[in-house]
C-alpha cells in the first residue's frame, strides 16, 4: 500500500507547489491529501505535513507522525522570519530542520536537516524557493528511511535562541548608514512586505535583485541524526 501523506495549509490558494509536488512525491509513490484543517483520522496518514501552518493543532504532539519542517539549524533559531534571520545574522549556511511537532513550538526532535552554504547572489525571494523545494524532498526522503512509518529523532541539543515575529514596520532602513551595512537587511526582505524609508514625509520603497538569477547550491548535505547517515544530494528539478 502507497504511504499516505496529508499537507495542511492555512487555506488552498498557497498550494502554489503542484509541480514540484508530483516531482518529489508523485502519485505512482504515494497519495498526497491537501487540506486546511487536521485531519480526524490522523493514523490513517504516514505523515502530517504543516506547510507554514498559523493555526494551533492541540493533538499534534500525541499524534506522532506530525512532522514541520524549520528553516534553521534547531535548537538555534526557534520562532519566527527564518529566511529573514538567515541574511540578517549573515549565516554562512542555511539549514532546514525537520522536527516532530510539539506542545512547544520548535522543540520537538530532529528527523533530519538539510544544508548548503549561502551564496552571495542569494535574496529571501530566491531562498525561499529552494526552501520549498529542499522542503518537499525532505518529506520524501523520511518516507524513504522510514518506509515502515515508526519515525525516530533525537533530542535538540546546542545552543538555544529565538527569533521574535517581524512587521512590516520592522521593515524601514536608516538611510544615514552605508549601503554595504543596510545589504544583509536589504537581502532578507521580500516584495510582499519591503525594505523602505521616509524622507520629507514621503515613503519610499527599496527592492534589491542581482543582476542574473544565482545558481541553486551544487550540493546539499542531508542528515539523519538518529541514523547516524548523511548523503549527497545533487538532484535538482
Amino acid at each position: 500500500m502507497k504511504p499516505r501523506i496529508c499537507i495542511l495549509l492555512n487555506n488552498f490558494d498557497e498550494f502554489v507547489f503542484e509541480e514540484l509536488l508530483h516531482r518529489y512525491l508523485p502519485a505512482d509513490r504515494c497519495e498526497v491529501t491537501i487540506a486546511e484543517s487536521f485531519p480526524d483520522d490522523s493514523a490513517k496518514f504516514q505523515l502530517i505535513v504543516p506547510w507554514s501552518y498559523r493555526k494551533i493543532i492541540n493533538q499534534a504532539e500525541e499524534a506522532c507522525n506530525v512532522v514541520i519542517m524549520h528553516s534553521s539549524d534547531l535548537p538555534e533559531g526557534r520562532g519566527w522570519a527564518p529566511v529573514y534571520h538567515a541574511f540578517k545574522e549573515q549565516k554562512s549556511e542555511y539549514v532546514i530542520s525537520g522536527i516532530f511537532a510539539a506542545n512547544e513550538v520548535d522543540t520537538g526532535d530532529v528527523i533530519v536537516r538539510a544544508r548548503f552554504p549561502m551564496e552571495v547572489g542569494y535574496t529571501a525571494s530566491f531562498l525561499r524557493k529552494i526552501d520549498e523545494e529542499l522542503s518537499l524532498l525532505l518529506v520524501a526522503r523520511i518516507l524513504e528511511q522510514w518506509p515502515e512509518g515508526n519515525l525516530t529523532g533525537v533530542k535538540q541539543s546546542g545552543s538555544i535562541s529565538y527569533r521574535r515575529r517581524r512587521y512590516p514596520r520592522d521593515n524601514e532602513i536608516d538611510i544615514s548608514k552605508s549601503l554595504e551595512s543596510l545589504l544583509p537587511h536589504l537581502r532578507g526582505v521580500e516584495a510582499k512586505s519591503p525594505a523602505f524609508f521616509l524622507y520629507n514625509d514621503v515613503k519610499y520603497l527599496i527592492e534589491i535583485r542581482p543582476e542574473s538569477a544565482p545558481n541553486k547550491p551544487e550540493h546539499v548535505t542531508i542528515e539523519y541524526p538518529a541514523l547516524n547517515k548523511v548523503e549527497i544530494w545533487t538532484g535538482w528539478a
